[in-house]
């Protein structure tokens, strides 16, 4: 099957699905995968440090322990209403 090319030469023809193997030398992993990874990673160690960062949700909030609980009396007992 013969597909047109968009915007491209009109003299390239791409024969689908015997030509498919070509758009792995134009989009070449080994030269786009690991910056893409390096990307990622910055990405989530941003975030992370930010995550970290908010109040209650950090490293040294956790550390905390030894603070005293909040003590608080006990409710007192419901009264129930009598119906008669």
């Amino acid at each position: 099957m013969k597909v047109p090319v968009l915007l491209g030469d009109s003299k390239v023809v791409i024969e689908h699905p015997e030509d498919d193997w070509k758009i792995w030398t134009v989009i070449n992993p080994a030269v786009w995968m690991m910056p893409w990874f390096i990307v990622l990673m910055v990405q989530m160690w941003m975030i992370h440090w930010y995550a970290l960062a908010l109040p209650g949700y950090g490293w040294k909030d956790s550390v905390r322990v030894a603070e005293p609980v909040a003590i608080v009396a006990p409710a007192p007992e419901a009264q129930i209403a009598q119906v008669q």
